[in-house]
């Protein structure tokens, strides 16, 4: 697939499988983030999932993806070397930290830090690098030895 019909497939993922999910989500008090994995082969969806902050305030929606992704039966999971992890909003320092942890060698999203802040009214992201890890917007390293 060429980069262009890439881009094509994550915006009709985050629009088709995960903006519905993430509408309900947030009609029960859930912020708007979502998360979905694809397999790099053919691009398909193995699963679509949204914060689910309610219930527990660690399911962020890159978190809850995930959680979620290892409550599949192992025969219904791809490897995590074998797919593409999707974000609607650059993932915060845990989300990072998960996405890593679980061995995606690649993730992409839609919305950075910055319009979480500006456009979404959701600061925390960026205040947390600042506070707990003195990094400023987008000064984490990107590229580097787990993913790109």
């Amino acid at each position: 697939m060429t980069d262009i019909s890439l881009i094509d497939r994550l915006l009709d993922v985050i629009e088709h499988d995960i903006v519905p999910k993430t509408a309900d989500g947030v009609t029960h008090g859930n912020k708007l983030f979502g998360a979905a994995i694809l397999r790099k082969d053919d691009r398909s969806l193995v699963l679509a999932e949204t914060n689910n902050e309610m219930e527990n305030p660690l399911w962020h929606g890159e978190v809850h993806c995930l959680k979620r992704f290892y409550e599949m039966p192992r025969a219904e999971r791809v490897d995590t070397k074998d797919a593409i992890f999707i974000a609607t909003h650059e993932p915060c320092s845990l989300c990072l930290s998960a996405i890593t942890w679980t061995g995606f060698d690649n993730f992409y999203y839609l919305f950075s830090h910055e319009d979480s802040r500006d456009s979404f009214a959701i600061p925390h992201d960026l205040k947390i690098l600042k506070e707990v890890f003195t990094l400023d917007p987008g000064g984490y390293n990107a590229e580097n030895a787990y993913w790109k």
